[in-house]
Formats: C-alpha cells, sequence, structure tokens
C-alpha cells in the first residue's frame, strides 16, 4: 500500500515499523600490519574498503568490506571472501579507483564519493 492510495483511510489493527541505518563506523588508521590484509592488497584498497563498509548502501558490499576489515578474520577467511567476490570489490579491494569507479553501481559510487570529500580515500 502506497501512502498516496491510502491517505485518510482508517486501517484497525496496521502497524507501521521504520528501520534505521544503524552503523558502528569503521576508523581510518594510517597504516596497517602485514599479515592484516591479504597479498595485493594496498594501503589505497584499504582506504577504499573503509569507504565501502562505512558509507555504501549495498549490504553485500558492505558485508564483504567490513569481513575484510575485519581484524578477527584470519588471512585464510580474508582470502576466501576475495576468491568469491565480485568485480566491483575485487576492484577495490585490489584494484585501482579507476577500475572501482567504472564497476560500481550507483550507492558505491556515492560512497566513493563521500570518501573522496572527507580526504579517507588515497589516490
Amino acid at each position: 500500500m502506497s501512502p498516496e492510495r491510502t491517505k485518510g483511510q482508517v486501517f484497525p489493527g496496521l502497524l507501521i515499523l521504520k528501520f534505521y541505518k544503524m552503523q558502528t563506523k569503521i576508523e581510518l588508521k594510517s597504516g596497517f600490519s602485514t599479515g592484516y590484509l591479504p597479498e595485493g592488497v594496498t594501503y589505497k584498497n584499504y582506504t577504499m574498503l573503509v569507504a565501502i563498509a562505512n558509507y555504501s548502501e549495498n549490504g553485500s558490499c558492505v558485508g564483504t568490506a567490513t569481513a575484510l576489515l575485519d581484524e578477527d578474520n584470519d588471512l585464510a577467511k580474508k582470502r576466501g571472501h576475495l576468491a568469491f567476490t565480485g568485480g566491483f570489490m575485487r576492484a577495490v579491494a585490489m584494484g585501482s579507483f579507476a577500475d572501482a569507479w567504472n564497476r560500481a553501481d550507483g550507492t558505491n559510487r556515492k560512497a566513493l564519493i563521500k570518501g573522496l570529500e572527507l580526504n579517507e580515500i588515497e589516490l
């Protein structure tokens, strides 16, 4: 039911729920130690992963970025995520900003733009 179609009508027992996205922002670090991320993931890639984890509305990409950034996940698990990830997240994790931009959907482009605006992405 759209609000326009139901305006002015009463529906006894109808409960309207609103969901708010609550997310703890991942802190951008000035570097990371060897063994934190799989081989081939540079600091530039790390900054894009943080931007996607913090600002994207694409749940799948947020989940992948968060899993790769999770300090509790070991390298084998992170390599497994990379092995089965799609083209955009692979570009974020191991490619260039241009590769990621060209493969991004609208919500991921907005996340990359926000990361750039806040000077959180290293090019």
